[in-house]
C-alpha cells in the first residue's frame, strides 16, 4: 500500500504539470487540424483572403410552386476564405445562400437555417445570421 502511494504522490506537482502541459499540447493539435480541415483544398503557395460578401437569401421550392414567402432577413452576411482573385470573381455572382421550401407546409412564422452554395475553390466559413424565419404570404 505504500509503495502505490509513493508513485501517485512522490514528485505529484512535477507529474501534474507534465499532465497539465499534455493536454495542453493535445487541445492545440486538435485544434489545429479542424482549423486545417477547413481551409485543406487552399494551396499554401497562394495568398488567402477572407471577405465579408452580403448577399440576398434565395428560395428554393419546387418546379411550379407558386406560393410566396416572407424571409426575414432577406439578405445575410457570408464569410468566405479562398485565393483572393477567386473571391473577388465569386463574390456577388456565385456565392449563394439559400433557404429550402420545397417542404414546407406551416402557416406559421419557422426559423429555417440556411445553406450556402459556393465554387469549389472558395470556402464558406460562416453565414450570419445562420437562420431566418420564414412565413408564408397569403393573397
Amino acid at each position: 500500500m505504500i509503495q502505490v502511494q509513493n508513485i501517485i504522490l512522490r514528485n505529484f506537482w512535477l507529474k501534474f504539470f507534465s499532465l497539465a502541459l499534455a493536454t495542453v499540447i493535445w487541445l492545440a493539435i486538435h485544434y489545429d487540424i479542424h482549423k486545417e480541415s477547413v481551409l485543406n483544398h487552399l494551396s499554401i503557395n497562394h495568398l488567402l483572403a477572407q471577405e465579408y460578401i452580403r448577399v440576398p437569401v434565395t428560395v428554393v421550392t419546387r418546379p411550379g410552386d407558386t406560393r410566396t414567402f416572407k424571409i426575414t432577413p432577406n439578405e445575410v452576411v457570408i464569410i468566405a476564405v479562398g485565393e483572393e482573385t477567386a473571391l473577388r470573381r465569386a463574390a456577388k455572382k456565385e456565392i449563394k445562400a439559400s433557404v429550402d421550401l420545397a417542404d414546407f407546409n406551416t402557416k406559421q412564422p419557422t426559423l429555417l437555417e440556411l445553406r450556402a452554395n459556393a465554387p469549389a475553390d472558395v470556402n464558406v466559413v460562416e453565414i450570419s445570421p445562420s437562420v431566418v424565419t420564414v412565413q408564408q404570404v397569403f393573397p
